[in-house]
């Protein structure tokens, strides 16, 4: 996947983990393994998803989560519109989910699988009891 995506192997894991951590996926190993979504991609609010994938790092120095070191803080006025810009960019994206992001082959596919996964899980047969 990493070649794929032309990123290094350390860096896609760093964040395959953090995804997992966030709960977006869940990674599995061995024979069959891979990482699958958590939720339906049409649940998956992308402010949300790039608001957790973001945490610690600020728009600018001013408002990182520990305040940054930028000397003019005390006298400047535009942290507080750049403030608002962050949360009207993470609003925005909340109007779109992940599944809006798909290009409509792929979107295709995803609900295919979904559906037929669905309808697997429907169909298991309930256990019965052994009759000794």
């Amino acid at each position: 996947m990493a070649a794929l995506l032309d990123v290094s192997r350390e860096h896609l894991l760093k964040v395959l983990q953090r995804l997992a951590l966030g709960g977006y996926v869940q990674n599995q190993r061995g024979a069959g393994g891979g990482v699958r979504l958590q939720k339906q991609a049409d649940e998956i609010r992308l402010g949300n998803l790039v608001r957790w994938m973001e945490e610690g790092q600020g728009l600018v120095e001013c408002l990182r989560p520990d305040g940054g070191r930028c000397n003019l803080t005390p006298l400047c006025l535009l942290r507080p519109l750049l403030n608002d810009a962050a949360e009207a960019f993470y609003a925005r994206l909340n109007t779109a989910t992940l599944a809006d992001c798909l290009h409509p082959p792929l979107q295709h596919f995803v609900e295919t699988r979904s559906q037929a996964v669905a309808l697997l899980i429907q169909a298991k047969p309930e256990p019965t009891p052994d009759a000794d």
